[in-house]
């Protein structure tokens, strides 16, 4: 990715951000239609990356995406809880996995103790010096590389991805099916500890956000 890009990107970004700010003058900045609009935009574009249309999968994430207070730390027993809300399923993976390309999956006996470190190590302290979405490609690779439950383990990933950035102060980032060999080539480098294409994913699905909150509120008109 060249510096001009990037340039691009974030002054893209910043024309976004004064827009909104612009809309948002005079109104709650927590607008609960604010919030349906990012929930929404968000669960469709992870089921299409899960290749899921049943309106009961929908239902299942938005439940899994407020299961887990925003402000707390990433626990394993936040994506436990997590998984439960997607599939009502509360144990990890009881059966060895295979990984076509990239590391193999965690064996079952490790599955509680990798995670464990996840947990510990976007908990110390030296995280914080990480941007937003650079933890969320490290969270988000870490989970998808250890595969810990039966299924929903890309979104499971996806959420603790999202929860790490909103609490760091970005946007919900959005995915959506269009990205999925964008990102599976980006897991790919990130399985090889290279997380840069990645976080830049992360970071358009932060801007897509944007996108989303400028159309909502001019939907809905002048206040």
């Amino acid at each position: 990715m060249t510096e001009a890009k990037r340039l691009t990107l974030g002054t893209s970004a910043g024309v976004k951000e004064k827009r909104l700010a612009a809309l948002l003058s005079g109104r709650d900045p927590g607008l609960p239609a604010l919030e349906r609009a990012l929930v929404e935009a968000q669960v469709r574009g992870s089921l299409e990356l899960a290749g899921l249309v049943a309106e009961s999968d929908a239902d299942a994430l938005r439940r899994a995406i407020a299961a887990v207070d925003p402000k707390a730390p990433l626990t394993v027993q936040a994506l436990v809880g997590w998984q439960a809300a997607l599939t009502g399923e509360t144990s990890f993976r009881r059966q060895p996995r295979e990984r076509a390309e990239g590391p193999p999956p965690a064996p079952v006996e490790f599955i509680a103790s990798r995670l464990a470190i996840v947990e510990q190590w976007l908990g110390d302290e030296s995280s914080r010096e990480l941007k937003p979405a650079q933890a969320g490609a490290l969270a988000l690779a870490r989970i998808v590389e250890i595969l810990p439950f039966e299924r929903g383990n890309g979104r499971v990933a996806r959420l603790a991805a999202s929860h790490l950035m909103v609490r760091a102060g970005s946007r919900r980032p959005i995915l959506t099916g269009g990205d999925a060999s964008r990102l599976q080539e980006a897991l790919r480098a990130a399985f090889q500890l290279h997380t840069e294409p990645l976080a830049r994913l992360l970071e358009e699905g932060a801007e897509r956000a944007l996108d989303v909150s400028i159309a909502t509120l001019e939907a809905e008109g002048p206040r």
